[in-house]
């Protein structure tokens, strides 16, 4: 009776709540779960699950040993089902109205580690202006932790290469000018694609003042940004997902962690409240590696 029912429901979110094909899938497997578990207990009819026996069905799942995201997917699309049946006058109480998810831990934000930064930036980039605009890119992003936005925003009337500084006017009512140094590594870079490079890519928008242009001879886009950024990672043998905001991140942390002050950093990267990257930046026994600050810095 109560596959019928389940089934009902699922046709309900496909054809009444237009439900996405994968989520009804899920919402139905959740559910099927549940209902093999209820008949193992001769529990055949929806009116005989209560609030005590739906703890129970819960407190297996931890005992499985499910994630925190799965078990919370499970009360969604347990919910859901009773919600559908006391609207529809199968059941007279909500048993399912008590379930509580689990709190998910929030993990910080990917760190590489100054082997993964070595291996990401050292590794060969070949000598056309292609390859120099994305070791130029790459070497410029860690050293001085630039957001997606700023990078493919950055105009050359920004760049400052005889005070190997960067000027970045924030956005906002209350966005204040910043000056972000960088050092020799990320100056070489930036230098050689300015000089060598950037002319070939520029075509025929001579006028245009963006520094980072396609092979077509326009800004960069976002996503532009983020393919170079996974061809890379895949090329030095990264075996992770690495974004953006991945190297804007290690930037502060391999900052603080060898003796960077973090309100300093925060001024560095544009946040305005005191507490921003406190809360996900903290300090690391096995990151006090030397090479870290000198790679920013030096």
């Amino acid at each position: 009776m109560m596959d019928a029912l389940i089934q009902e429901f699922t046709e309900y979110l496909k054809g009444v709540k237009k439900t996405s094909e994968n989520t009804v899938i899920s919402y139905k497997r959740d559910l099927e779960r549940m209902l093999s578990y209820m008949e193992r207990r001769g529990i055949t009819d929806v009116k005989d699950i209560t609030q005590d026996r739906l703890l129970d069905y819960a407190g297996s799942l931890h005992d499985e040993h499910f994630a925190a995201s799965s078990i919370t997917r499970h009360y969604t699309s347990i919910k859901a089902f009773f919600r559908y049946m006391l609207e529809n006058g199968n059941i007279e109480d909500n048993p399912a109205e008590t379930l509580k998810s689990p709190q998910i831990e929030k993990k910080g934000p990917r760190v590489l580690t100054t082997v993964e930064i070595e291996d990401l930036l050292s590794q060969k980039f070949s000598n056309d202006a292609k390859g120099m605009r994305d070791k130029a890119i790459l070497e410029l992003m860690y050293a001085t932790g630039l957001k997606t936005s700023e990078v493919i925003g950055l105009k050359l009337s920004n760049v400052d290469l005889s005070l190997s500084c960067i000027r970045i006017t924030g956005s906002g009512r209350n966005a204040k000018e910043r000056l972000v140094p960088y050092g020799k590594k990320a100056k070489d870079a930036l230098s050689s694609y300015l000089l060598k490079a950037r002319g070939e890519l520029l075509t025929e928008n001579e006028d245009d003042e963006t520094v980072f242009l396609n092979c077509s001879g326009l800004p960069m886009s976002r996503q532009g940004l983020w393919k170079l950024i996974k061809t890379y990672v895949k090329k030095a043998g990264i075996n992770s997902d690495i974004t953006p905001f991945t190297l804007r991140h290690s930037f502060a942390v391999h900052l603080v962690d060898n003796g960077a002050d973090v309100s300093s950093v925060q001024e560095l990267m544009g946040y305005s409240e005191s507490n921003t990257i406190s809360r996900y930046i903290k300090k690391r026994d096995d990151s006090k590696d030397p090479f870290a600050w000198a790679r920013i810095r030096n």
